[in-house]
């Protein structure tokens, strides 16, 4: 007789470094039991600079794009999160004004958690605020390789780091190459590089030139060969 198939179902995989993807599944069903379920459409901000809110939006669904704009009115890229990222956690530990803008891109499903919800579960879960503590290390780990970058690579090369930890953290190999799937401009990648917009272009030309970016099409990029752009990159 043959094995009935498993009616079971199967645990969902969260993108790797995501918070969710650090937590024990008996922890993680705990925290996403926690808060309340809202959808955004694209292109809304959903945590704004400087504001003085201190919930955080468990991303559950969808991609936002996290930035910054100075006094002169230039908006900066700092990253990229989706789904099991945790996004807003500053605000809600130290209860001061955001730091960034949060925008979705595309639509998004998330869990509002109140910093009063989130620091009760810190409080009951000390492994769940370790490991959000480390996340929390982690990113300021790459912000200060980007400075360091900053200081000893030149434009494009500085543009091909970050194309490569986005490719390899968020990326999808396709027939021609790997792409982002992200809606990402020139000039918001270059800016997680820290270069301003003018410089954009010229970093941009200087890959297609060297074949390691074929095009920039529909808002994406096409990485054909992983190894030549980390090659490229010093990586």
């Amino acid at each position: 007789m043959l094995p009935m198939p498993s009616t079971a179902p199967q645990e969902q995989v969260w993108p790797r470094n995501s918070l969710l993807s650090r937590l024990r599944e008996n922890t993680r069903q705990e925290l996403l039991a926690v808060g309340t379920v809202v959808r955004y459409a694209a292109d809304r901000e959903v945590i704004e600079q400087d504001a003085k809110d201190t919930h955080v939006l468990l991303l559950l669904e969808g991609v936002v794009k996290v930035q910054t704009t100075d006094e002169t009115g230039d908006t900066a890229l700092l990253a990229i999160r989706v789904a099991g990222d945790l996004v807003g956690e500053m605000a809600a530990l130290d209860q001061k004004p955001r730091s960034a803008t949060v925008v979705t891109c595309g639509d998004v499903v998330a869990k509002l958690i109140t910093s009063v919800e989130l620091m009760g579960f810190l409080h009951r879960r000390n492994d769940v605020f370790v490991e959000l503590i480390g996340m929390i290390n982690d990113r300021l780990r790459t912000a200060n390789q980007r400075r360091r970058d900053f200081l000893s690579h030149p434009a494009a090369e500085r543009v091909a780091r970050v194309l490569v930890e986005l490719i390899e953290t968020y990326g999808r190999e396709e027939v021609h190459g790997w792409t982002l799937g992200i809606p990402l401009t020139k000039v918001e990648l270059a800016s997680i590089a820290g270069m301003k917009p003018r410089t954009a272009e010229k970093a941009f030309s200087d890959l297609r030139k060297a074949g390691v970016v074929v095009s920039h099409l529909r808002r994406d990029v096409l990485i054909p060969d992983l190894d030549e752009l980390r090659t490229y990159a010093g990586i």
